[in-house]
């Protein structure tokens, strides 16, 4: 035992007594040539070492570098693949007799890394790699399995400072920057917790935006290296420009985060907390099969201004929201819906908000459950307080065919229209408490395909409102003045309003062709009926009104007697975003004389029996004496 002792430590003796001579006779520097050479051989590019190149042996084994460029591929602008101020990185030597791995601190600074890809989408390291079966075929050789068990690995930790990555996509005209990248961990040893400080700014030309992140987490990582458990994480997140607009967003994040690597795959957030200005989100979220993500959540926001974040329109968008009420923009109404996406989504959600902004309507007690799986979405949602109403709907989309089918059931109930129409469009031409009903299905893959395809049917009650723009009062009067001869009242727009007590009706929709055949509208002064169509794709109206006189109008308010017993016809055409509303002349005069006519022709008829019976009682009695 003795004797080999004394062996060992003679072993030891030699192996230290080499490093000293190697460490004293060796100068790395002097391979400088031989090592560019050999990157220049294996990828083609220029390897440029600048800086000093250390070695060292005992107790670390371990190199350093200092000012590296590598060269880009040939054709793209920037002048470097990859530049290091400095990286160094040591093995501890004894212990690698005994099959233990102990890497010191791990040091990377001043790294920038620049990855592209031309407008013919070929990238700028697509040179440098030869696929893994041709060098398994030239070398002659098989991959073979780690000699090392991983937990048998330890590493003092990561410090990586001051790091850039661009990625430049001149195919997509995409330009994306990760910068100020600063990294530090605690020891890495599968098994244990480490703690792990990040911190990185992603800067994008499309949209311009620009996000800073920074992040404290134990990390645990089990010895497979398959799975990252981050306890404690918290995240701190800010967010401008792209489509957050003002002052930008900032979000405070604290999750359990679990990555699973293994298999298919997957990760989860539970618990997880977003707060950001006002509000905040939690609840849970889920992802499995990351070949085929499996996506669940169950999410809640106390509240939420989402025009808040959202650009500022333009003096001439609100102009034309206000005209044209929620009008839908040509690359809008022609953007293709994503079927393939859409077909492959599996989830299962729910989210549910206390209190919402949006577009600038306010909602509360607002609901959403999602699921999608095999090609068909389904969404069921309800607001509780809409409005001093309430709002359901339920929304199926079928695109396991190459053309998707839409089928949407909503109802909304005790709605005070007025207030909900300001707030949307800044204005509003109808008030009342509404209840509205709709059952519609639809085919295509753009707005433009679901207006021609849009079939169903739909129900409204309007309550105790008024109508801005239609004055059935002005309309009458333009009728009497039509009846005594004065033909240009007819040509006079009215500005007032009606008001009504009920308003319903119902409409058919066949391949967007609304048709409505019941309206019926009871105002103070005068009853109105309606029937007519609009069509979805042309926007295009042609409307019937008929007003007449209720039984409880007072003669001060309807002062000629023309117009008490005939229907007053109205005529509504023109589009969606430019109605107009006039007398139907031709059909009052026709109406109105109508009736004359008929009053003298019964009057003639009468006065005509009158002589008749005259003349028959005088021959009769003449008759009579003339028998006697």
């Amino acid at each position: 035992m003795v004797k080999l002792r004394n062996i060992i430590v003679s072993f030891f003796v030699i192996i230290i007594v080499a490093i000293i001579a190697l460490l004293v006779v060796v100068d790395p520097n002097d391979y400088r040539e031989q090592i560019q050479k050999a990157v220049k051989d294996e990828t083609g590019r220029e390897l440029v070492i600048a800086g000093d190149l250390s070695l060292s042996v005992f107790p670390w084994l371990g190199i350093g570098v200092k000012d590296v460029r590598l060269g880009n591929s040939a054709g793209f602008e920037e002048k470097y693949f990859a530049q290091i101020q400095e990286a160094s990185v040591k093995v501890k030597l004894l212990p690698l007799l005994s099959q233990q791995v102990e890497v010191s601190a791990v040091v990377l600074d001043g790294m920038w890394l620049n990855l592209a890809k031309n407008k013919a989408g070929i990238s700028n390291w697509d040179d440098m790699f030869k696929p893994a079966g041709q060098k398994a075929q030239q070398s002659g050789t098989t991959t073979a399995s780690p000699g090392l068990a991983l937990g048998a690995i330890t590493v003092a930790g990561l410090q990586i400072a001051d790091a850039t990555v661009v990625w430049d996509d001149a195919s997509k005209g995409e330009r994306y920057s990760l910068i100020d990248l600063d990294l530090t961990t605690d020891a890495l040893s599968p098994g244990k917790p480490m703690a792990v400080d990040l911190a990185f700014t992603v800067e994008s030309s499309k949209p311009k935006a620009t996000v800073r992140l920074k992040m404290n987490a134990n990390l645990l990582i089990d010895a497979t290296l398959n799975k990252f458990d981050f306890q404690q994480m918290s995240l701190a997140v800010d967010v401008a420009g792209g489509p957050v607009s003002g002052d930008g967003m900032k979000m405070d994040i604290t999750s359990h985060l679990t990555v699973d690597l293994a298999g298919s795959g997957g990760l989860s957030l539970n618990p997880l907390v977003v707060k950001f200005d006002d509000s905040t989100l939690s609840g849970s979220a889920s992802v499995s099969h990351f070949s085929k993500p499996a996506i669940k959540f169950d999410l809640a926001i106390d509240t939420i201004n989402i025009d808040r974040y959202l650009p500022k329109p333009t003096t001439s968008e609100v102009s034309s929201k206000k005209a044209n009420g929620v009008a839908i923009s040509p690359p809008v109404a022609a953007m293709l819906m994503p079927v393939r996406t859409m077909r492959d989504l599996d989830v299962d959600g729910v989210f549910k908000v206390q209190s919402l902004i949006v577009s600038g309507l306010t909602v509360s007690e607002a609901s959403i459950n999602v699921k999608a799986k095999n090609g068909v979405l389904k969404s069921e949602q309800a607001v509780k307080q809409f409005y001093n109403g309430n709002y359901t709907g339920e929304i199926t989309v079928d695109v396991r065919q190459s053309t998707a089918k839409v089928a949407v059931k909503e109802q909304a109930m005790g709605v005070d229209v007025e207030p909900l129409l300001i707030d949307l469009l800044g204005e509003s031409s109808i008030a009342g408490i509404a209840n509205i009903k709709a059952d519609v299905t639809m085919r295509g893959n753009t707005v433009a395909a679901f207006k021609k395809t849009l079939n169903g049917t739909a129900e409204f009650r309007f309550q105790d409102g008024a109508i801005t723009g239609v004055d059935v009062g002005g309309l009458i009067k333009q009728a009497q003045a039509v009846l005594k001869g004065d033909f240009a009242a007819a040509f006079v727009e009215g500005t007032g309003k009606t008001t009504f007590t009920e308003m319903l009706g119902s409409a058919q929709i066949i391949n967007g062709l609304v048709s409505n055949k019941d309206l019926s509208v009871v105002t103070p002064l005068v009853d109105i009926k309606g029937m007519g169509k609009a069509h979805l794709v042309s926007e295009m109206i042609d409307y019937k009104l008929t007003l007449q006189r209720t039984k409880a109008s007072s003669v001060e308010e309807i002062d000629s007697d023309d117009v008490k017993n005939i229907l007053i016809p109205v005529n509504v055409g023109g589009t969606f975003s430019q109605p107009s509303v006039s007398l139907d002349v031709k059909g009052m005069v026709i109406k109105g004389y109508k009736g004359k006519i008929e009053k003298k022709k019964q009057e003639l008829r009468q006065k005509l029996k009158d002589k008749i019976d005259k003349k028959l009682k005088g021959a009769v009695g003449e008759l009579l004496k003339g028998l006697f």
